[in-house]
């Protein structure tokens, strides 16, 4: 798993993300003691077998005269293919028109593309087996800083019950946008293990203050270090916790201006 996190702030937009990939076996059978008789299993048991670090969960791309900052979490592979290196792909056969809207949609359409493939089907619904890769594109309308796009979506295969909802069927879901009633607002969201994040900001311990969500007067420095800070939690409640670690350090980093995107890594 991962967390990944944009915020937007009146400056800019921040982004942080971990740096570990978790390779995972699900297991359906056991063999039982004294007769080596294979039992199935009511529900699939995943066992976390090795791990990578330094693989690419945040990073920018240029379409036209437009950068994207992109996040994903999920699935490590489609086709043999990671994330980052089907998203370049996307970037460099690109040719239709700037617009935010459209340059989402190319992206969803072509990681559905790849689940297509790599499950053999032509509906993504009729799929047994269930894929999701989630991501997180941020970017500018117009090149202006005032106005920030941050949308957070779901592309998946097989169907799946909606949370407050029914079956989603469509292959895909936006869990997130930062425009309300056609505005652009300030705010961020995470993906990928967000569980740690969400106990963090909604406690309700009366003796700790809050964590703030007053986007609007949150510096683009300040941004950055929340960000790194939401990340860096996840990681060290994991690595201290009584489970097995799916994020890891080194952090990575990243501002996005219209004029900028810039990227360390924090070990």
């Amino acid at each position: 798993m991962s967390i990944c996190i944009a915020i937007a702030v009146p400056d800019g937009i921040a982004l942080a993300a971990d740096s570990q990939t978790t390779w995972n076996q699900t297991i359906t059978q056991v063999t039982q003691l004294g007769t080596n008789q294979l039992i199935d299993l009511a529900q699939p048991m995943t066992i976390p077998i090795g791990w990578s670090k330094m693989t690419r969960k945040l990073f920018n791309l240029k379409i036209q005269d437009n950068t994207y900052a992109i996040c994903i979490a999920g699935a490590a592979l489609l086709n043999h293919k990671t994330i980052y290196s089907i998203f370049k792909t996307l970037e460099k056969n690109y040719q239709g028109d700037i617009s935010y809207d459209t340059v989402v949609r190319y992206f969803i359409d072509g990681l559905k593309a790849e689940l297509r493939k790599q499950l053999n089907v032509e509906d993504l619904s009729t799929a047994q087996t269930v894929m999701s890769v989630e991501f997180i594109v941020s970017g500018y309308v117009d090149q202006d800083v005032s106005k920030p796009r941050i949308e957070s979506w779901l592309v998946l295969s097989g169907i799946v019950q909606i949370q407050g909802g029914g079956p989603l069927t469509a292959g895909e879901l936006c869990k997130w946008t930062n425009i309300v009633n056609g505005q652009h607002t300030f705010g961020g969201c995470w993906i990928g293990r967000t569980e740690f994040i969400s106990h963090l900001v909604t406690h309700n311990n009366p003796q700790m203050p809050p964590i703030q969500g007053q986007y609007e007067l949150l510096s683009l420095a300040d941004a950055v270090d929340y960000t790194k800070f939401l990340v860096d939690f996840t990681c060290d409640y994991q690595r201290f916790a009584a489970m097995v670690p799916d994020c890891g350090k080194p952090i990575i980093s990243a501002t996005l201006t219209p004029e900028h995107y810039d990227e360390q890594i924090i070990k």
